[in-house]
């Protein structure tokens, strides 16, 4: 699962945290208590299955993982984590898992968050995951695109480089890259963006250059997202993670590898969105964390993929 809080603080001051989660603006323990309840809720009880695995976007700092798990989530099996040390920034990334996490490396992207990488090994697989949260659209959305391409262009890499030692290792890619699956197409195509679609003219100067290239499809090089497979996308139960302005945007995505599509090991199985009603308001989308009277959610949905070992 990927999941964007919403800027969960903790109760403490330490200087780099938004100017409304302090003690003078009437941010209390109650209320950071408050939601750790409401995301832990959202993160195992609102879906068929209790994820395994969960990434998470916009926590302070160590501080709320640890006490997320110690409240809630480690009686759900929860034990192991890793969360960036991004400075002079007031949210991080981080992993929580209910396998051991084996490895942990930090990739700093130059003027951007870091990337978390972590190392499972389950069932005699090994699992590479990277997490990510990519620049927002603020300042405008192609004006701020060559800091999400910094951030592709690095996952690109570190990819790479890994899949030329083991063609077959499983990578995921999640998180929050506040840029639509389809957001190049929206754009008429019109400059470069961190995800291209595969099905586009000059699809392999883009990869070259640094972006992403995914679809909806098993393929030999691109990443699978299932927000572009038909058959999953038509089940969703929200058409998207995020709205914004009118219109669904899929900004939480789970990336995979040609690995969990070659009949061995760890497969995909299925994708969804949890869009329940705790989640979502009477319109169906979501019910955003509102600090003033202390209702809501997270302004974004999760996201989920079912893996199955064969």
């Amino acid at each position: 699962m990927t999941y964007n809080v919403q800027n969960l603080f903790d109760a403490y001051v330490s200087g780099t945290e938004y100017p409304e989660f302090t003690p003078e603006q009437g941010w209390s323990t109650e209320q950071y208590k408050e939601r750790l309840r409401r995301t832990a809720r959202a993160i195992t009880q609102e879906h068929g299955l209790i994820p395994d695995i969960v990434v998470l976007q916009e926590i302070e700092n160590e501080q709320v993982v640890e006490d997320l798990l110690r409240e809630h989530l480690g009686k759900r099996g929860f034990q192991w984590y890793a969360v960036s040390h991004d400075r002079e920034t007031a949210i991080q990334t981080g992993i929580i898992s209910r396998f051991p996490i084996t490895a942990v490396r930090l990739h700093g992207v130059i003027n951007q968050r870091s990337l978390l990488e972590a190392t499972f090994h389950i069932e005699g697989e090994e699992i590479v995951l990277f997490a990510l949260h990519g620049k927002s659209n603020l300042g405008g959305v192609e004006e701020s695109e060559d800091k999400r391409l910094a951030t592709a262009k690095a996952l690109a890499s570190l990819s790479e480089n890994l899949l030329k030692t083991n063609p077959a290792l499983p990578i995921i890619i999640a998180g929050d890259f506040n840029q639509s699956a389809d957001t190049f197409k929206r754009n008429n195509c019109d400059y470069q963006t961190a995800l291209v679609p595969y099905d586009v003219m000059e699809s392999e100067a883009y990869r070259k250059a640094g972006s992403l290239i995914v679809r909806g499809s098993p393929s030999t090089q691109d990443w699978y997202t299932w927000w572009l497979d038909r058959e999953f996308l038509l089940k969703a139960k929200a058409q998207g993670s995020y709205w914004y302005d009118g219109v669904w945007e899929t900004f939480d995505q789970i990336l995979l590898s040609p690995a969990f599509f070659d009949n061995r090991g760890v497969e995909f199985k299925s994708g969804q969105v949890g869009a329940s009603d705790y989640l979502c308001d009477a319109k169906g989308r979501p019910q955003r964390w509102d600090i003033k009277n202390g209702t809501g959610v997270s302004d974004h949905l999760p996201v989920y993929v079912e893996l199955a070992f064969y």
